[in-house]
């Protein structure tokens, strides 16, 4: 059984964990309970969204090198940046 291929644009938006919406090139903080934001790295920017059931987010934190991934409950938009 093959799988359809996912098509990724820079329109599509997932929610957050507060409910608010966001896209690649918003800004975001990671949900205050994960480790990074205890450890100081709290926001970043959103460089991409794969859309499957769990909402995959990829985001550039702002104090940790590396671009970090998740589900895109575990983000909330803080500013709409890019889009």
């Amino acid at each position: 059984m093959k799988s359809e291929p996912v098509t990724v644009t820079d329109t599509t938006r997932v929610t957050g964990y507060d409910g608010s919406t966001f896209g690649v090139g918003a800004r975001v903080e990671i949900h205050p309970g994960c480790d990074l934001w205890m450890m100081g790295a709290r926001f970043g920017t959103v460089v991409g969204v794969v859309p499957t059931s769990m909402d995959r987010v990829r985001v550039e934190m702002d104090q940790v090198a590396g671009v970090r991934c998740g589900p895109s409950d575990r983000f909330r938009a803080v500013s709409e940046g890019l889009t």
